[in-house]
């Protein structure tokens, strides 16, 4: 439960602090999506820390290739939050910290797919990604401490 706790806060912090000053700007429509990149899973399931986390590592993914294209190589926030997830999460589990390892890097390639050019549409992407990871982080904490 600590260890839930620690996610929940540790995502949702970095998710405001980050994506957070994003979220109240340029206000638009959001993309289409590719349907064939991972959907958004049921809220029954979404308190499953087996489902929930994997997810929010997938969206840690597609926010770091944002970032890492739109903003350069140097840029390793998102990159840098999932190595914490890792150590928080999976330090000690290897077949579920290979399975976060394996989601976040398919929630890169995904965007690499998807987003050809930064701008208006990359913003809202981000936009969109963070409400996103900032949803999932308020399930596990109601579904914990609610």
């Amino acid at each position: 439960m600590m260890r839930a706790m620690r996610t929940v806060f540790l995502v949702g912090l970095f998710v405001f602090a980050f994506a957070g000053p994003g979220l109240a700007q340029k206000p638009g429509a959001q993309p289409q999506r590719d349907p064939s990149i991972l959907t958004e899973a049921p809220v029954d399931d979404l308190v499953d820390r087996e489902r929930t986390l994997p997810y929010l590592a997938y969206t840690l993914g597609e926010l770091h290739y944002l970032a890492y294209a739109c903003e350069g190589p140097d840029i390793q926030t998102w990159r840098d939050r999932m190595v914490e997830l890792l150590a928080m999460e999976a330090a000690d589990n290897g077949r579920f910290r290979d399975r976060l390892i394996d989601s976040f890097n398919e929630g890169y390639r995904a965007q690499q797919r998807y987003r050809a050019r930064c701008g208006v549409e990359a913003d809202a992407e981000r936009r969109a990604l963070a409400h996103r990871g900032r949803d999932l982080s308020e399930m596990m904490r109601s579904a914990y401490f609610d």
